[in-house]
């Protein structure tokens, strides 16, 4: 595979999935921590990636699914880890 379906911040969903529980997007922030992470470059810059996450999430006015806008990325813990 070389293309994936992403939204930031995993906006939208299945308008057919009607029942609680089904499975949104998958959260390109999340998607990128991923193919990085395990060696996949993608050429994409996380840390603006989550910040454009973040403010998608500050636009709708509720939680959004993503879980790396919430931890950040590992470059980002590395740099505070480094500074303490």
């Amino acid at each position: 595979m070389r293309q994936f379906d992403t939204t930031c911040g995993g906006l939208g969903g299945c308008p057919f999935a009607g029942h609680k529980g089904a499975a949104g997007n998958i959260c390109t922030e999340d998607m990128v921590f991923m193919c990085e992470e395990m060696g996949i470059a993608t050429g994409i810059d996380l840390e603006r990636l989550i910040e454009c996450a973040r403010m998608a999430e500050e636009i709708v006015g509720h939680p959004l699914p993503g879980k790396v806008m919430r931890g950040g990325s590992l470059a980002a813990f590395k740099r505070q880890a480094a500074t303490r």
